[in-house]
């Protein structure tokens, strides 16, 4: 028989205190001990409210020096920096002067493709249309017709 569980001890829940048989042999207790030791789950990790593999303060943030370095003086421009801006300048202008002369080619031939295209086209040989078979010309009379009839 099981007697009610007794106080812990020392707040020690693994205590073997906590359950008391009386009146049973002390193979009985034994292999009930065991039993109760082993259907004990060990709760899952995330239900511990402290664990070791996890840091549990945030880290400390040191103060902030008040030392302020002297603000940066504007440096007078560069010679050498100003010419190579003014070098890259007039090669993008170059570029872009060139770019243009290109596009202007591009639409003369263009136009001169489209216009001998268009005085091709009265000397090109048109294409044979299809020629109706007899009964589909029969057949598209008889509907013409039936048309007629019902207007």
């Amino acid at each position: 028989m099981a007697a009610p569980p007794e106080s812990p001890v020392n707040g020690d829940a693994s205590s073997d205190t906590l359950t008391v048989f009386s009146g049973s042999c002390p193979e009985d207790v034994s292999h009930a001990r065991k039993l109760w030791s082993s259907l004990c789950m060990v709760p899952p990790l995330e239900s511990r409210l402290v664990a070791a593999d996890i840091p549990q303060r945030l880290p400390v943030s040191r103060p902030e020096r008040n030392v302020r370095p002297e603000p940066s003086r504007p440096e007078p421009p560069n010679l050498l920096a100003v010419q190579q801006r003014q070098e890259e300048r007039k090669r993008y202008l170059s570029m872009a002067a060139q770019r243009k002369e290109t596009l202007a080619l591009l639409r003369r031939q263009r136009e001169q493709r489209i216009q001998k295209e268009l005085l091709s086209a009265a000397f090109k040989p048109k294409p044979p249309k299809e020629k109706v078979p007899k009964e589909k010309t029969c057949e598209l009379d008889v509907d013409k017709e039936l048309v007629r009839q019902l207007e």
